[in-house]
């Protein structure tokens, strides 16, 4: 009979915040999609409003027996049309980490337990000066990135009801050249409820102009949750 017994104590997960980011096969979520861009020097704009739906499909193992769950992808323009199929992205929890990939892009959208003001590299995997084209110009939107839970409490409206989410900040930053700015808001039970991103560059001609008038370059973009399963 052994002299010493030694016992391995199975931390208690249930207070994490994993509910924020539901990814059982079989969910799924309607947004609501509103871009405005802005192209040849500012001197033309475009705006945008379409739909999303995103779907919560097989699962496959990564080398390591990591559960990667496949988010299968849904587009249509005007709320009567058809949904097309455009891509299949992934996410997993791994780590007491929350990972989606986007266009071969790893973002870390979360780490658990869930605090108020708790930074984390949200954009590790992600190389700062990767560019990405926008009506035929080139944009980096990754740099400076700073993540944080920055709220646990905030209300967004979904439904004509207030819903408490939590708000993620992925970037706040502001130069004479670049105007970088992406939120995300998270409910409980649910997963995003919206996002919102300002991605603009203009030159250094006119530092004293509000932003509004001088933007050459990028896009303003919300998604906004419309149902869920």
């Amino acid at each position: 009979m052994p002299g010493c017994i030694s016992e391995v104590e199975i931390p208690d997960t249930s207070d994490y915040g994993y509910e924020y980011f539901p990814i059982e096969k079989g969910r799924s979520w309607i947004y609501q999609s509103d871009s405005i861009v802005f192209y040849n020097s500012g001197q033309e704009v475009d705006t945008f409003r379409s739909y999303l739906k995103e779907e919560i499909g097989d699962i496959i193992k990564d080398i390591d027996g990591t559960e990667i769950h496949k988010v299968k992808r849904y587009f249509k323009r005007n709320e009567s049309d058809p949904w097309t199929p455009i891509h299949t992205w992934t996410t997993s929890l791994r780590d007491n980490k929350a990972l989606r990939t986007e266009e071969n892009l790893k973002f870390i959208k979360m780490v658990f337990p869930i605090k108020e003001n708790l930074n984390f590299d949200g954009n590790l995997y992600i190389d700062p000066e990767i560019r990405i084209e926008v009506q035929g110009e080139a944009l980096e939107p990754y740099k400076v990135w700073k993540t944080r839970i920055e709220d646990i409490d905030t209300l967004i409206r979904f439904h004509d009801t207030d819903l408490a989410c939590m708000m993620i900040h992925l970037v706040d930053d502001t130069t004479i050249v670049d105007r970088r700015r992406v939120y995300e808001f998270y409910g409980k039970g649910i997963g995003l409820v919206r996002k919102e991103m300002i991605l603009v560059d203009t030159d250094s001609s006119k530092p004293d102009t509000p932003w509004e008038n001088k933007i050459l370059k990028g896009f303003i973009h919300t998604l906004q949750l419309l149902e869920y399963k």
